[in-house]
C-alpha cells in the first residue's frame, strides 16, 4: 500500500466527469498524464478528496449497511445479491486509501502551518478511516501510505484510539485558525472553521459511541453540531449548463437494473416502514416521515423525498449529535438528560427540520414526552416489561434507527447493542428465510489480501469485530 499520485490524479479526472464539475479542473493541464503532483493546487486536491470521501460514505458500504439492518431492500443484480447475503472478497474495495488519504496527506505536507487546511484534512481522514474500521474491524492505518509495501493491520480499538488523537489535533488546529489561514476548494463548508470544528466533535462522539465509552461520547457531543444548518451534508446541485451532481440513491435508481427501495415488488415493506407504521400514539404521528422515506424504485424521477434527484444527504449531522446526547446522556448523566435531548430531537422533527417541502402538508406530530410516559403502563412502556430508564433508552435507540436511515448509525447500533443491550435493540428480522445470523462485518477486499503479506486470515462476515465482542 503505497502513495500512488498518478492513480489519484486519474481518479480526480473521473470524478469531474461524474459530477460535471468543469471548475474542478480549470486550472490544470488538459492531459492528466503530463501532470506532476506539485502542479496540482492544494485546493483541487482538497475538493477531490472531499468528494471522493462523500461518494465512499454514500455508496456501496452505505447501502449494504442498510440491507443488514432491516432498512433497505435490493431488487436486482448486485443489489439483490447483497440483500440476500451474497458477497465475496471482490465485493468491496479500499480505494479511499489512495483517492482520499493520499491527497489529504500531501496537503498537510505542503500546507504545514495553515491551521485550516490541517484541521479540515484531519477531520476528513478520521471520517474515512473510522468508517473503514467500523465496517471491517482491524485495518491498515499506522503504516498506511508510509512507503511500506505490506502495512500491518492495526487492532480496531487501536485505530479508534488513533482517530481520537487525530480529531483532537484537528480540534486544536481549528481553534487556532487565523485570518491568514485561507483554503480553496472546500466543497463541504467553504472554509468555515466553526462548522468543521463542530463536525470534529461529533465524529469524536460517534466513535466513542462505537467503542461504548458513553461518558466521553456525551462530553464530545456537548461541543458538537449545533444546528441543522451546520450539519456536514452532501448537497447535490443543479448545474446551469450541465446536470450537476445527484443524490446517490437517485443516481443508483436511474441506472438500469440497480433498483433499491423500502417496499418490495410484492408490497412487503422493510422493517423500517413496519416500525414507522407501529409508532402512532397520542404524541406521535409518523405520516410525513413515512412518505419522505418511501422510495419509488421503478421510476427514479418519481421520487420527491429521501431519494429525490437533488435531495441533500447527511454525513455528520445535527440529528446524530442530538441522539448521541440523548443516549450517552441517559447512560452517563441520568434519565432527565436523556429525555431532554430526545425531546429536542422530537421538536426538530415536529418542525420538519429533517424532511423537505414534499411532505410539509402531512402530519408530523412529535409532542414532547414526559417521564411518566416511560413508567410501567405509560405510552412508551405499556406492558411494563422494562424499567423507566430502559424504556427511555429503547425509545432513543429506536429513534436512532429511524433518524439514521441511509447512514451507518443503525448498522453500528445493531452490532453494538446485541451482546449486552438486546432488550432495547431494534428487533428487525432477516432478509431471507434461511439466514440465521446478522452480518457482523464486511470482508476484506481481495486486492488487499493478495498484495499485502501482512494481511491476517479473513475472520468471516459473521465474526464480531473487537468492539462488539
Amino acid at each position: 500500500m503505497k502513495r500512488i499520485y498518478t492513480k489519484y490524479i486519474f481518479a480526480l479526472a473521473i470524478l469531474t466527469t461524474f459530477f460535471g464539475c468543469q471548475d474542478l479542473v480549470d486550472d490544470i493541464n488538459d492531459n492528466p498524464n503530463q501532470l506532476t503532483v506539485d502542479a496540482v493546487d492544494a485546493g483541487l486536491f482538497l475538493k477531490g478528496a472531499e468528494i471522493e470521501n462523500m461518494m465512499i460514505q454514500l455508496g456501496t458500504f452505505d447501502r449494504v449497511a442498510s440491507y443488514y439492518s432491516g432498512q433497505l431492500i435490493g431488487y436486482e443484480q448486485i443489489e439483490q445479491e447483497f440483500y440476500s447475503y451474497i458477497f465475496t472478497d471482490r465485493s468491496f474495495d479500499w480505494d479511499g486509501y489512495q483517492s482520499v488519504l493520499t491527497p489529504l496527506r500531501d496537503i498537510r505536507e505542503r500546507k504545514e502551518g495553515n491551521f485550516l487546511y490541517m484541521g479540515i484534512t484531519k477531520v476528513v481522514e478520521a471520517h474515512l478511516i473510522g468508517t473503514y474500521a467500523s465496517l471491517f474491524g482491524d485495518i491498515p492505518y499506522s503504516e498506511a501510505l508510509s512507503g511500506i509495501d505490506s502495512p500491518v493491520f492495526d487492532n480496531q480499538k487501536a485505530v479508534f484510539s488513533s482517530l481520537q488523537t487525530l480529531l483532537s489535533e484537528a480540534i486544536s488546529d481549528l481553534e487556532n485558525v487565523t485570518s491568514g489561514d485561507v483554503v480553496t476548494g472546500d466543497y463541504i463548508f467553504n472554509g468555515d472553521a466553526e462548522k468543521w470544528l463542530e463536525s470534529a466533535y461529533t465524529l469524536k462522539a460517534r466513535y466513542y459511541m462505537i467503542t461504548k465509552e458513553y461518558s466521553e461520547a456525551y462530553s464530545a457531543a456537548m461541543n458538537g453540531i449545533t444546528s441543522a444548518a451546520n450539519s456536514m451534508m452532501f448537497v447535490p446541485y443543479e448545474g446551469v449548463v450541465d446536470p450537476g451532481s445527484k443524490n446517490t440513491l437517485y443516481a443508483r435508481l436511474s441506472t438500469g437494473g440497480y433498483r433499491v427501495g423500502v417496499v418490495s415488488d410484492a408490497t412487503h415493506p422493510s422493517y423500517l416502514l413496519e416500525l414507522l407504521d407501529s409508532r402512532s400514539n397520542s404524541k406521535t404521528n409518523e405520516e410525513a416521515r413515512t412518505q419522505y422515506y418511501t422510495i419509488d424504485h421503478d421510476n427514479a424521477d418519481g421520487n420527491t423525498g429521501i431519494a429525490a434527484q437533488f435531495e441533500p444527504q447527511p454525513l455528520v449531522s445535527y440529528q446524530e449529535n442530538l441522539l448521541i446526547l440523548a443516549e450517552a446522556g441517559a447512560r452517563s448523566q441520568g434519565f432527565s438528560t436523556g429525555l431532554e435531548y430526545l425531546n429536542s430531537l422530537r421538536a426538530e422533527l415536529s418542525a420538519g427540520a429533517f424532511f423537505n417541502e414534499s411532505v410539509e402538508s402531512m402530519e408530523m406530530v412529535y409532542d414532547p414526552y414526559e417521564a411518566a410516559d416511560f413508567d410501567a403502563g405509560g405510552i412508551e412502556n405499556e406492558d411494563g416489561s422494562l424499567s423507566a430508564d430502559r424504556a427511555l433508552l429503547r425509545e432513543i435507540v429506536e429513534e436512532r434507527y429511524l433518524t439514521g436511515f441511509m447512514t451507518f448509525m443503525p448498522y453500528n447500533d445493531t452490532r453494538r447493542l446485541q451482546k449486552d443491550d438486546s432488550d432495547i435493540a431494534v428487533p428487525f428480522g432477516f432478509n431471507t428465510p434461511t439466514q440465521t445470523a446478522n452480518v457482523e462485518r464486511l470482508i476484506y477486499p481481495s486486492d488487499e489480501l493478495d498484495s499485502n503479506t501482512s494481511s491476517p486470515a479473513e475472520p468471516g462476515a459473521y465474526a464480531p469485530t473487537e468492539v462488539n465482542r
